[in-house]
């Protein structure tokens, strides 16, 4: 009887010890990286923006020669912080532009062309 009584509280025991690090394990993932998507703490600082290369217009038209009416503009999303713009070029990165002023010409160095910061 005793034996039986022994291995009920070890059961019991061992589940709860189970139990807890389920529930820490699930926690701590869901706070931490998720190989998916990247990381979660990354995202919600920089929103995966790499700093923007800013250009003066002379050093463009020397280096970049303007094609058609002008240098096309980044877009803008309204759920990014501010200064955070996506290229007008494939594969569109995101850049942040927050020390260019409105109107100022970027270099994205994935497409190796000139953008605007809106």
């Amino acid at each position: 009887m005793e034996n039986k009584l022994m291995k009920t509280k070890s059961l019991k025991i061992v589940s709860s010890i189970a139990i807890a690090f389920f529930c820490l394990g699930t926690t701590v993932f869901a706070q931490g990286n998720d190989s998916r998507i990247g990381s979660i703490g990354r995202e919600r600082v920089d929103h995966g923006a790499t700093e923007a290369t800013p250009i003066t217009q002379a050093e463009a038209q020397k280096k970049y020669p303007v094609k058609g009416n002008g240098y096309p503009v980044a877009q803008r999303n309204p759920h990014d912080p501010s200064g955070v713009v996506v290229s007008p070029y494939p594969p569109n990165e995101k850049y942040n532009c927050s020390k260019i002023a409105h109107g100022g010409l970027a270099v994205d160095p994935k497409a190796n062309k000139v953008f605007v910061r809106p």
